[in-house]
């Protein structure tokens, strides 16, 4: 009886370890997800809220969502700048940024509604972005509308189509 005993003993003092350093890894990753999302300047924020509104507005908010992830998938990737910021104004990288209109959101209450829509989609992108959770669009890095069909989409994998925007991996 004894040595059963201390064979359960055993397993429970196991099961109890076992717990505290999964429970331990786990704060370790808030921790480390907070600490980057902590660093992320309010600059970036912004231009990754334009980047959602001027790319999709018109979109359902997982369009908005998938949109917001190429922009992030671009920072992850050493093809591109490391900061949202850089990846939003690369050069002739999204529409908006070369078209000659303002780069300020529209002051009608549809269009304020579209950039608070884009804020909402943003805070939840960068959360799972820290938290190193899934995204919607599987590592791409470009997308187009689905009524174009731009040079480069052969040398691409398609990854997804989400409302009206098609997006590729490498």
């Amino acid at each position: 009886m004894r040595a059963f005993t201390t064979k359960i003993s055993l397993l429970v003092n196991s099961l109890v370890l076992l717990f505290l350093i999964m429970f331990g890894i786990g704060e370790m990753r808030n921790a480390q997800a907070e600490s980057t999302l902590a660093n992320i300047s309010n600059e970036d924020r912004y231009c990754l809220q334009q980047n959602i509104y001027f790319e999709a507005r018109n979109q359902s908010e997982m369009g908005m969502i998938a949109v917001a992830w190429v922009t992030m998938n671009r920072v992850d990737s050493k093809r591109y700048p490391s900061s949202i910021c850089n990846v939003v104004w690369q050069k002739k990288q999204f529409s908006w940024t070369h078209d000659g209109l303002s780069d300020k959101p529209g002051k009608n209450s549809i269009e304020q509604r579209a950039w608070k829509r884009a804020e909402h989609v943003m805070s939840l992108v960068l959360y799972d972005w820290a938290y190193g959770n899934k995204n919607a669009v599987d590592e791409a890095t470009h997308y187009h509308a689905d009524y174009v069909n731009p040079y480069w989409t052969s040398s691409f994998q398609k990854v997804a189509q989400v409302d009206n925007h098609i997006f590729y991996r490498k």
